[in-house]
């Protein structure tokens, strides 16, 4: 029999740096579910606060996108990620 051990370490991830790996991995399309779900993580997380939540929602809601849904999800993936970068503190 061989030995061994697993250590598990927990990673510390600023803010800055979470929300970079997100924004290089959303791609060309998202849609408004994708984005609540992303949002609802982020408030979960601690990344954004009520506010920036209800403004990075408003910004990207279909209600306000009311463009052919052809373009409509890379329009959204273009203003999440923008909204995003704005969150990033230097």
């Amino acid at each position: 029999m061989v030995g061994g051990h697993i250590k598990i370490k927990k990673v510390n991830i600023t803010k800055s740096s979470y929300l970079m790996h997100i924004i290089q991995n959303i791609g060309d399309r998202i849609t408004a579910n994708e984005v609540d779900i992303f949002i609802s993580n982020f408030m979960s997380y601690g990344i954004t606060n009520e506010k920036e939540a209800k403004l990075l929602k408003v910004a990207t809601s279909d209600n306000v996108l009311t463009i052919g849904p052809s373009i409509r999800d890379e329009l959204r993936a273009k203003i999440f990620k923008n909204m995003l970068l704005n969150l990033i503190e230097d």
